[in-house]
């Protein structure tokens, strides 16, 4: 069996799939994630430096 995937490894899987910036909503609608948890957890991976805020969107930081 495998283990349920965090909200933040799902918003991080999104940005890195994406390739393109991406609003809150966007993320929510792709995810079905509660649009306050994905806000949160996109704070939470900027803090980790693993995704950056533009004024397109957010974006995935890695290689």
């Amino acid at each position: 069996m495998s283990e349920a995937k965090t909200a933040k490894e799902i918003v991080l899987e999104v940005l890195k799939r994406e390739k393109k910036p991406l609003t809150p909503k966007e993320i929510q609608k792709l995810t079905n994630l509660n649009y306050n948890t994905v806000r949160g957890r996109l704070q939470d991976l900027k803090k980790a430096g693993l995704v950056a805020r533009t004024e397109q969107g957010w974006v995935y930081k890695g290689k």
